[in-house]
């Protein structure tokens, strides 16, 4: 969802092949051309799929539902420079239309994204702005609350971006909110770790590296881990045969166990291996245990843990 109100200044055409970089001195310049760089350009670790909002296009009584569907459907990247997705904000006029619709945007994100989550997928919603609310719900604390209730209900989470313009504290109680994990980078004035991300006036690549860090915190959980920079604590030796995998789903923390190899993998039950016991490039998870974390909550986190004094093996 896109901030599309005056404040953002004078808008321009992504034009690549002409101006390879935003060729208007403003935020609104400087988000066109940074936001179809990065759906142009964008490599992602797993399928990923982008839909387009801009804030304050229509009235809508404060409750969202101008805002879903998307103006653009979920579309996968990364997409060709003539795509309707590009194009749609390409051709955006950031006019100031019905004002800095805070709580009609985060309303909306939360309709559009309960409606559209996929078994197995995590969805989430992103906000950029460059203002505080002005119509509507004003209560920073308020707007808060309607994505924490959000998160509450469905697990999925609202991630914030601001622009010059908007006021940092009132971001940053948003994206706490709204899940995102801690951060130390893109954090303006706020002391690191902050939550939410600054862009500044958004010029140079810094909104698509904010993007990037954000779907970062929202790629999936994987069913195959690199263990080749894996690092016991200090001043012990890397041993294999002391290593656990863990997941974090929630409040639940689940120890998985080990089997010696992928014809071992129990049916019904959690279990991992190595890919080379002798010479471990990467831990592999059984399939029941690749479908159990593909289902897990949104935030939730596997973690392989070095230095145990046993591993848990399911079969020796």
């Amino acid at each position: 969802m896109l901030d599309r109100t005056g404040s953002m200044g004078t808008d321009c055409a992504y034009q690549p092949t002409v101006n390879a970089t935003a060729p208007v001195n403003s935020k609104a310049c400087f988000a066109t051309y940074a936001l179809a760089d990065y759906l142009v350009n964008v490599s992602p670790d797993v399928d990923t799929t982008f839909a387009l909002g801009m804030m304050s296009l229509a009235n809508d009584n404060c409750s969202g539902t101008s805002y879903s569907p998307a103006l653009v459907s979920a579309t996968s990247l990364p997409v060709a420079v003539d795509s309707p997705l590009v194009q749609r904000i390409s051709d955006e006029n950031f006019s100031g239309g019905f004002g800095t619709q805070i709580e009609q945007a985060l309303r909306g994100i939360g309709l559009y994204t309960t409606a559209n989550k996929a078994p197995g997928r995590e969805m989430i919603g992103v906000l950029v702005t460059d203002g505080d609310a002005t119509q509507c719900e004003q209560d920073n604390g308020a707007l808060a609350q309607i994505i924490a209730d959000h998160l509450a209900a469905t697990g999925i989470r609202t991630f914030i971006i601001g622009m010059d313009g908007a006021t940092e504290a009132n971001l940053e109680e948003l994206a706490i909110a709204g899940g995102a994990d801690p951060h130390s980078d893109f954090c303006g004035g706020i002391a690191a770790p902050c939550h939410y991300w600054n862009v500044g006036n958004g010029s140079g690549a810094v909104l698509a590296d904010a993007l990037q860090a954000i779907s970062a915190q929202a790629v999936p959980l994987p069913c195959e881990i690199d263990v080749a920079n894996l690092t016991p604590p200090d001043g012990e030796t890397l041993d294999y045969g002391q290593v656990n995998l863990t997941l974090t789903d929630g409040a639940n923390v689940t120890t998985i166990p080990q089997v010696p190899n992928i014809g071992a993998c129990p049916a019904n039950q959690l279990a991992w291996y190595y890919d080379d016991p002798a010479n471990p490039a990467n831990i592999e998870l059984c399939q029941f245990a690749c479908d159990t974390i593909s289902a897990a909550g949104d935030g939730a986190k596997l973690n392989v843990v070095a230095g145990c004094t046993d591993t848990i093996v399911v079969v020796d």
